[in-house]
């Protein structure tokens, strides 16, 4: 059995206090968006439902913003073709954030406007949607 003194001589040598780096504070507003994503937040999103689609993204081998992606670009490209009956916004739900393309989020925040309606609830209609065509049982 080793005792204390054997292991503190074959700890490794690890870097003193002075040259760990230290995180950039000062650029907090630009940390929001990283490499072609931005953090989206949406309110009253059904917990179980948020967590029942982050589950099939990984049971198909995707992060769930790509699955959550596919969802809002459904819904752009239905718009295009027929009229969209929205979800309302609920109470109850909770906060939920995830990063999405930059593109898809312009896109999203447009239609929204366009169809005056607000991004939870398009988010909401997009899962729904999705979920109904994929033939997924989930509760939104």
């Amino acid at each position: 059995m080793n005792n204390a003194l054997e292991i503190a001589t074959n700890l490794p040598d690890l870097p003193t206090a002075g040259s760990v780096s230290e995180i950039d504070t000062d650029r907090v507003e630009d940390m929001v968006d990283r490499e072609g994503f931005t953090s989206v937040s949406f309110t009253s999103i059904p917990a179980k439902g948020f967590d029942q689609f982050k589950d099939i993204a990984r049971s198909r081998g995707m992060f769930p913003r790509d699955l959550f992606g596919a969802a809002i670009r459904q819904l752009l490209q239905d718009r295009e073709g027929a009229e969209i009956v929205y979800l309302a916004s609920r109470k109850g739900g909770v906060r939920r954030s995830l990063w999405l393309e930059d593109d898809l989020l312009d896109e999203m925040n447009a239609a929204a406007q366009a169809d005056n309606v607000g991004k939870t609830a398009f988010f909401l209609t997009a899962l729904k949607r999705y979920a109904e065509k994929e033939g997924i049982d989930v509760e939104i």
